[in-house]
């Protein structure tokens, strides 16, 4: 059987998403500090512009500010490929005659609007302050209640996806 368009998008959406998801969770280590400790995670949960100045004052003073705002860069590019792949998988999946299948496909398109939003509003907020270098109350806490959101909609886009791929491998064979 022949790949759809919106097959192709999602494999090539998707997987590059994930490609670009393991450079920033390389490059996280270079973030950990005594300030930071859990590095990019700590910045997005920051919740206070007291805590975010000690974050971005602790990156510059260990040489890796630049880094930051690069690897904050790339999760902006991340979040469009990636929740693209994931969005155009759960139509993929919608579209499914099995209707367990077509029910995650509907979650997973959910969870890709949602967690992309969540995820394009936390790193804005996270973006204007380390190019400002300068923390912000308002958009720490927008930052930090935004971060919960995205992570739980990533992992239903995640584990639903494979999930969604393991189901129809497993109902081919058997169909």
């Amino acid at each position: 059987m022949a790949e759809s368009k919106l097959e192709r998008r999602f494999w090539r959406f998707w997987l590059s998403g994930l490609l670009l998801l393991a450079l920033m969770i390389a490059m996280d280590p270079a973030f950990s500090n005594e300030i930071s400790p859990l590095g990019m995670r700590d910045h997005q949960t920051a919740g206070t512009a007291l805590r975010v100045d000690a974050i971005q004052w602790a990156w510059q003073a260990t040489g890796v500010l630049n880094l930051a705002r690069f690897g904050m860069a790339t999760d902006l590019v991340y979040i469009a490929i990636y929740a693209f792949g994931a969005y155009c998988g759960g139509r993929l999946f919608s579209q499914s005659p099995k209707p367990v299948l077509r029910r995650l496909g509907w979650v997973i398109v959910a969870a890709a609007i949602i967690g992309g939003a969540a995820d394009v509003i936390e790193t804005s907020c996270q973006f204007a302050q380390i190019m400002m270098l300068k923390g912000s109350d308002l958009l720490a806490g927008v930052a930090a209640t935004a971060q919960p959101v995205k992570t739980i909609a990533f992992l239903v886009t995640f584990f639903g996806l494979l999930m969604a791929l393991y189901i129809r491998r497993t109902t081919r064979r058997t169909g």
